[in-house]
């Protein structure tokens, strides 16, 4: 399950493709070829059917139609083995795909995952080690300067996420929420939630301190746009509710032994998708861990 910090920074891109390419080219100074578009492409890079292989983002540029390159971008927040396999695999397979060089970035919000991440790949093959691009707290820009243009929006709404526990968070927060107002208000708002909705408890407390304090063009749209979510919220809590009461009344009349963490687990579930998958093994399943284990 994706969580807002890991959503965030790929809504930026799809919000604004080029935001990749600045990622690229401007923070970790890759070479990026002449091109005259970049648009969002497919994160799949599967080409056959065997296991799936989706990365997070990949951006295209193109010109005149034609593949320049391509990027893709991984945001990573704890260390996972598997990504030591699926790095190499995204870069080799989307490269073939699009016939053009790719390079991979990978988006750490903490230096210990950011060093990990940032380990060579040995890949088996000689003279192949693979080197995946890492942005992480002590090489991504702490951006405290507003442009009054808006054009460092998505930079530092990633800059809030990637450095939410430093010393100084606030005066990034602040610098964040303020270049924010340039932007059309619709789209200030989003980036808005996309910044709050991305951090943990404290630094989101702290953001959403600021904001009350000041009076931005965007302000009204992200409070109105909050209170409607949260009524969506509401009405589809009450939804996983009444279905997880139907599911417990399910396992009960069966006769299956359902234990006290069991129940908890179905009774706190929120995710009506979830729970609906659940009911339909409840029909068959010989027991409640076949159901929801």
């Amino acid at each position: 399950m994706t969580t807002h910090a890991h959503d965030t920074p790929l809504k930026l891109c799809r919000e604004r493709p080029e935001f990749a390419v600045d990622l690229a080219s401007e923070m970790l100074g890759i070479p990026i070829p002449d091109y005259d578009e970049a648009i969002p492409y497919s994160e799949c890079a599967t080409d056959s059917v065997v296991r799936d292989l989706n990365a997070d983002n990949v951006v295209l540029c193109r010109e005149g139609g034609l593949a320049r390159m391509g990027i893709i971008l991984e945001i990573q927040q704890g260390q996972d083995k598997r990504k030591r396999f699926s790095w190499p695999a995204y870069q080799i397979n989307i490269r073939h795909r699009i016939g053009a060089p790719v390079a991979l970035i990978v988006v750490c919000p903490t230096s210990s995952v950011a060093d990990w991440a940032a380990e060579p790949i040995e890949t088996g093959h000689p003279g192949f080690v693979f080197q995946p691009l890492v942005l992480g707290p002590d090489n991504y820009p702490k951006l405290t300067t507003v442009s009054g243009t808006g054009e460092l929006a998505e930079q530092m709404v990633l800059g809030t996420l990637v450095h939410q526990y430093a010393a100084d968070s606030r005066r990034l927060f602040a610098a964040a929420s303020e270049e924010l107002a340039a932007l059309p208000p619709d789209q200030a708002a989003r980036y808005a939630e996309y910044m709050m909705r991305q951090l943990s408890e404290r630094p989101r407390t702290i953001l959403e301190a600021l904001v009350q304090q000041e009076t931005y063009p965007y302000q009204s749209k992200l409070l109105t746009d909050r209170e409607a979510r949260g009524e969506a919220r509401g009405e589809a809590r009450g939804e996983a509710k009444g279905a997880a009461e139907i599911l417990i009344d399910v396992i009960e009349a069966r006769g299956l032994s359902l234990s006290e963490n069991q129940r908890r687990r179905i009774e706190q579930c929120t995710d009506t998708n979830q729970i609906r998958a659940w009911a339909k093994r409840a029909v068959t399943a010989p027991s409640v861990g076949d159901i929801i284990d």
